[in-house]
């Protein structure tokens, strides 16, 4: 069983899954984790990720900026604070509409978690 922990951001890689929009795993199989994986993405003004899917349950949270959550084909405009849920096996985007940076807390409910995409 592993340890609890603290982990910094500045300790942890980061990865540009597209054009203006990184990813940093925070939590996960790398910290000792064994059922949750937790980070932080980030998407610089007018970037988006790619539609998408995953095996898991997934939490995702709003912590800076303004933005669009595609869900299953629904767009939703959210704010800081603002939350999804998002089943496994639905499809879903996320846009920064805005002209900051548009960032969100997200978790899985696994540390194996696939991201198959759509388009």
């Amino acid at each position: 069983m592993a340890s609890p922990k603290l982990i910094r951001q500045d300790s942890v890689k980061q990865l540009e899954r597209a054009p203006g929009v990184t990813v940093t795993t925070m939590v996960g199989e790398d910290s000792g984790a064994s059922e949750i994986s937790s980070g932080i993405t980030s998407f610089a003004p007018s970037s988006s990720n790619t539609t998408h899917f995953h095996n898991a349950e997934e939490s995702v949270i709003v912590i800076e900026g303004e933005g669009v959550m595609v869900i299953g084909g629904e767009e939703h405009h959210v704010k800081p604070n603002d939350a999804a849920f998002i089943t496994p096996g639905t499809h879903h985007r996320i846009i920064n509409t805005g002209e900051k940076p548009f960032r969100i807390a997200w978790s899985y409910a696994t540390i194996h978690v696939s991201r198959t995409l759509v388009d």
